[in-house]
């Protein structure tokens, strides 16, 4: 059963209605055995897998959402709950290498609660790095400005 279905043939290798397979693959959804790729105007691409895949929501998707420059992830970042753009800036300075602090540049056009990052950035001691990161950012594109209270 392992493979790369659309739900025709999905549906015809079980060889069920269309509707009965729909609601097998949303089952299965459900468990974690699938994961869908594609829709709008391309088909539905449903992968299954015989091992749960937990979905990831961490630093590498939002990063590779809002940066020109892609970043593959060197590991997998699984996040509960919500994962805001200022955690993100976070850990990209604490991951520290070149290519993610780049990338990481970006998030700062997106920022919406710079006490949170600011109080965030006290917690983990990287006020300094976060700073001169965001002057780097200002230098080369349009970025949010930063509250006068936290540009000292």
């Amino acid at each position: 059963m392992e493979g790369k279905y659309t739900l025709e043939t999905f549906a015809k290798k079980k060889s069920l209605t269309k509707h009965s397979a729909l609601n097998l693959l949303s089952k299965l959804k459900k468990e974690g055995y699938l994961t869908v790729s594609g829709g709008g105007r391309q088909k539905r691409i449903y992968t299954i897998t015989e091992t749960i895949q937990s979905p990831t929501n961490g630093f590498y998707d939002l990063v590779n959402r809002y940066s020109p420059d892609k970043l593959v992830p060197k590991f997998k970042h699984h996040v509960f709950g919500r994962y805001t753009i200022e955690r993100a800036i976070i850990d990209g300075i604490k991951i520290g290498d070149i290519r993610t602090l780049n990338a990481t540049k970006h998030l700062f056009r997106h920022v919406n609660n710079w006490t949170n990052l600011f109080e965030l950035a006290k917690k983990k001691r990287v006020e300094t790095k976060l700073k001169k990161l965001y002057e780097e950012a200002r230098e080369e594109m349009r970025v949010k400005s930063i509250p006068k209270r936290y540009n000292k």
